[in-house]
């Protein structure tokens, strides 16, 4: 899912997690597929997974590293006529990780949903693939 915000806007951790997978910001490799930092993260129990791409500015993290719900992930970066957004993706690991089954989770209609951005709010996902609900 693609979430528009313009660049400097700040990113944070949508549950607690660890690394598995950085790729820094590397500027002089941005290109119109792939640009800004990307972070894989599962979940403590590797039941849920996150990807976050197009980020700048990334604090001090590497693969292993924990973050908790709320962590400042980055900032959205921005490259050539692109429209500056956040990559999001979130999956299910039905069974869990390493050997579970993906799902990808359809979470537009919680976003466009959901209450004031100021506002937290905690979402409950099934482990069957289907939609999560509040």
């Amino acid at each position: 899912m693609d979430l528009a915000a313009p660049p400097g806007t700040p990113v944070h951790a949508a549950f607690d997690a660890h690394i598995t997978k950085f790729s820094p910001h590397d500027p002089g490799a941005d290109n119109g597929k792939v640009y800004g930092a990307q972070l894989f993260m599962r979940s403590p129990n590797d039941m849920m997974g996150g990807f976050y791409t197009h980020l700048t500015n990334v604090p001090q993290l590497a693969v292993g590293s924990q973050v908790s719900r709320g962590d400042l992930l980055g900032e959205v970066t921005e490259f050539g006529g692109i429209d500056s957004h956040l990559h999001l993706a979130l999956v299910e690991i039905i069974g869990g990780a390493p050997g579970g089954q993906y799902q990808g989770v359809d979470i537009y209609q919680l976003f466009l949903n959901s209450p004031a951005s100021d506002t937290t709010t905690s979402v409950t996902f099934m482990q069957d693939g289907s939609p999560p609900t509040w």
